[in-house]
């Protein structure tokens, strides 16, 4: 088989973003997950927020329906983001083995299956008419594999001949078993190609006829600097990827969205100071919903001034609902993306590779693998930890499913 052959039929050595993101931060860790494919055992979460919001835009901004009633659409796109809830939640209660969930988890379901539906609306009805001027959906949930070529060699393909890629490739062709037949070490196989892989949440059109990748994220808190936009592995990436498989993207469109959404401020049970409605700091306000309202229904306070701090509060320093942004990307930068891809990828595949530990204060508290990493730097045996608490599975994006890795898409 041909490379192209290979790709089709996923006998290939997957590289993702979150893989080299890991690698960066510790090899042990990566190693125990990307090589060792040990995954902490978990149970299935009532709602995995993330894939039921990504759902929701799949289905709005669906090229087929673009030129529909976006009210109308609005209105699916919610319903599939409450009937990919749903299915979460049976699948979380049929793994339980119980006949429902526990009160706990039925309240955390219900508030956020409530989040989820205020900021689909809020998004729809008053973010996207605005923002969304000018574009273009071509294709939403683009899933690639582009072949990675060696950065030293200018070889086109890099292969890779790791323990995985072997068990892979006897998977399609059992008779080199059956036969007694060749080792990866003492043969003439080349291996399989190392491929970078990725899946797009959308692929847009603006009115100048440039294609820009759009990728959907949410978050309790914004952003607060964006200065890791221009650097960020998976923007760059994806542009990359894109430009290999002959697409000419101008770049990246990052658009976030805070986990809350604004609602009109409460009217307090009598006036206080004069004022029919909150002026409490800490509710989910926004600027124009809050000015509509004190102007209909307290228009006497409003023209009094005794709304002037709370709006001037609301308009300049009150926390934004969402935030967009545009990067793109150069043909040198590409270049230069492209080289560190290929020579990480030599890293990673590299069978002598040094594996060691890389601690520090933060991404070891976080760090899954604490307690076989521990054990294996007393020299204890690490192997019971991690086969008693974790389980060896296939990764993520082999078994096509969703995860709320960070950056991991």
């Amino acid at each position: 088989m041909d490379v192209n052959d290979l790709i089709e039929n996923k006998l290939v050595h997957e590289i993702h973003t979150s893989g080299r993101k890991a690698f960066r931060t510790c090899r042990r860790s990566w190693d125990y997950t990307f090589r060792q494919q040990y995954y902490p055992k978990l149970t299935a979460k009532p709602l995995e927020f993330g894939s039921a919001y990504h759902k929701a835009m799949e289905v709005y901004y669906n090229p087929q329906t673009w030129d529909w009633d976006r009210e109308t659409v609005a209105g699916i796109a919610i319903l599939a983001f409450v009937n990919m809830c749903e299915e979460q939640k049976a699948a979380a209660v049929e793994t339980s083995g119980h006949l429902y969930l526990e009160n706990e988890q039925e309240d955390d379901y219900a508030e956020r299956l409530e989040l989820g539906i205020g900021m689909l609306k809020y998004y729809f009805e008053s973010v996207a008419p605005k923002i969304d001027k000018g574009w273009t959906p071509v294709k939403v949930e683009i899933s690639f594999m582009v072949p990675i070529e060696n950065p030293e060699t200018g070889e086109e393909y890099i292969w890779c001949k790791c323990d995985n890629c072997w068990a892979k490739w006897i998977s399609k062709n059992p008779e080199i078993v059956a036969d007694g037949g060749f080792i990866p070490s003492d043969s003439n196989w080349q291996g399989l190609p190392v491929v970078y892989a990725g899946r797009l949440d959308m692929l847009a059109i603006d009115e100048n006829g440039n294609y820009w990748i759009f990728d959907w994220k949410t978050a309790a808190q914004l952003s607060q600097r964006t200065d890791f936009l221009y650097l960020d592995d998976q923007i760059g990436s994806y542009n990359w990827a894109l430009m290999k498989l002959g697409v000419n993207v101008k770049g990246f469109v990052y658009h976030e969205q805070r986990k809350a959404f604004p609602q009109p401020p409460k009217q307090n049970k009598s006036r206080r100071m004069g004022r029919l409605y909150t002026i409490s700091k800490s509710e989910p306000l926004e600027y124009q919903m809050y000015l509509d309202t004190v102007m209909e229904h307290d228009k006497a306070a409003y023209e009094e001034g005794l709304y002037d701090e709370m709006l001037r509060y609301l308009k300049d320093d009150n926390v934004d609902y969402y935030a967009r942004y545009q990067i793109a990307k150069s043909l040198p930068e590409l270049e230069e993306i492209e080289k560190n891809i290929g020579l990480e990828a030599m890293e990673m595949i590299n069978p002598e590779l040094r594996i060691y530990p890389s601690p520090s204060r933060f991404g070891c508290s976080w760090c899954a693998y604490q307690s076989p990493c521990m054990e294996q730097n007393a020299q204890g045996d690490y192997r019971y930890a991690l086969d008693t608490m974790f389980e060896q599975r296939e990764h993520y994006y082999i078994r096509n499913e969703p995860t709320t890795e960070k950056g991991a898409r």
